[in-house]
């Protein structure tokens, strides 16, 4: 038989719930799909992409079908269902929240699970895991959710009643809205403690490095082109401010807490990780120069790096087998093709073209924090994969549906 995933079953049962509720909106949404400026749609481009998919999945060698069928099923088919059913459950700006405030509320729990992992010694090569076999899928699932509670956080800090904080954040930044909430602040607050912690046990530098470069985007729009916006003179120094307390986090206290680990990402030679990961490129490389237009299947990156790995870089790789290529714009065009790849990029573009929307400023502010999350997800993806796989697809796709929900409504 053909195997389902519990969450896929969800899926389906709320899909088609969805489709008993709403089937006239659905005819009249198919109806009008051809409109004019179809292009501009996203309906297009996601349609597109998992036409993108289904082809792969055709085309893929005869070994390797039923695995590709399956993640088109369990990456691809499911999580778009996930998008056109969050981005139809969206009526206003909470219902978004809710939704990103329950994933929010699941990487606590898989935080708290990693926490639990390193007060006990319970760790893979010095690494919290959560319930997952390697460290980088806690840190693809919880970077995100910290960036997002940090960020709400932030946008919920009563100053008034917390004195002691107004030598920090007073002189150091503004307040985003006149009316904050207390409780939220602390449950955001407890929210991103949790996370962040769990996500430093995880020791993924590629995930550092997507929280940064959030931070530093989210904090150039607040200073910048929010409505909250301060003289520029005042806010290219908090900016600078800003970026300098990142970077010495990055570059002092993280190297403290594990120098191998530190020492195996800067050295480009030998065995280490970053060594390694230089070799998988080469070789992702070469396959995509000899399969520059369909790929090589989806799926197929772990039997080519098995079989061929050896020929295409001329010598035994460091590492005799690999499971992905190490890089997301690598793995989707050998998984889907140069055309897959073209429209993967397009749905991403597309997502950070809202910043420019016309809405009102809250709307606006909380589209700038999906943004910033997805932000997350592409920087970690220069280093890893992400999106190809079931719970981090589901993840890209929550995103893309509360932003285009709440830009179009």
């Amino acid at each position: 038989g053909i195997p389902f995933t519990i969450v896929e079953w969800f899926v389906y049962a709320t899909a088609i719930a969805f489709i008993i509720r709403f089937y006239k909106d659905i005819f009249k949404w198919a109806g009008n799909f051809f409109d004019k400026g179809i292009f501009r749609r996203i309906d297009i481009w996601v349609i597109l992409f998992f036409i993108s998919a289904l082809i792969a999945a055709i085309l893929t060698p005869l070994d390797g079908k039923n695995h590709a069928f399956g993640i088109l099923k369990g990456w691809i088919f499911v999580p778009i269902v996930y998008f056109y059913i969050v981005k139809k459950t969206i009526k206003n700006l909470s219902d978004g929240r809710r939704i990103i405030d329950a994933y929010a509320f699941s990487a606590v729990i898989l935080g708290v699970w990693a926490i639990y992992q390193y007060l006990h010694g319970f760790l893979i090569d010095a690494r919290a895991t959560g319930p997952f076999l390697s460290a980088n899928y806690l840190a693809f699932f919880l970077a995100p959710a910290f960036v997002y509670s940090a960020v709400s956080a932030w946008q919920n800090i009563q100053t008034i009643e917390l004195p002691w904080w107004k030598k920090v954040f007073i002189k150091l930044f503004r307040k985003e809205v006149e009316q904050t909430n207390l409780a939220l602040f602390f449950i955001y607050f407890t929210f991103a403690l949790i996370t962040g912690f769990a996500l430093i046990i995880s020791n993924s530098y590629g995930a550092f490095l997507g929280v940064i470069t959030a931070f530093i985007f989210y904090g150039v729009y607040y200073y910048f082109f929010s409505p909250w916006k301060q003289p520029l003179d005042s806010s290219i120094k908090k900016i600078s401010v800003i970026v300098v307390v990142l970077i010495t986090i990055f570059g002092i206290i993280v190297p403290k807490y594990d120098r191998w680990k530190f020492d195996s990402v800067v050295n480009f030679k030998g065995t280490t990780s970053s060594a390694i990961r230089l070799e998988i490129w080469q070789i992702g490389l070469k396959m995509l120069s000899k399969n520059p237009v369909f790929g090589i299947g989806l799926g197929r990156f772990q039997n080519e790096y098995r079989m061929r790995g050896k020929e295409l870089l001329g010598r035994d790789p460091i590492r005799p087998d690999s499971l992905h290529s190490h890089n997301l714009l690598i793995e989707t065009w050998l998984n889907l093709g140069i055309l897959g790849l073209i429209i993967f990029l397009v749905l991403v573009f597309k997502l950070f073209v809202l910043l420019g929307a016309s809405m009102n400023d809250m709307r606006k502010r909380f589209i700038v924090l999906l943004c910033a999350m997805m932000l997350v997800i592409v920087v970690h993806g220069f280093f890893d994969v992400v999106f190809w796989k079931n719970d981090l697809a589901l993840q890209f796709w929550m995103i893309m549906g509360c932003a285009f929900a709440l830009a179009k409504k």
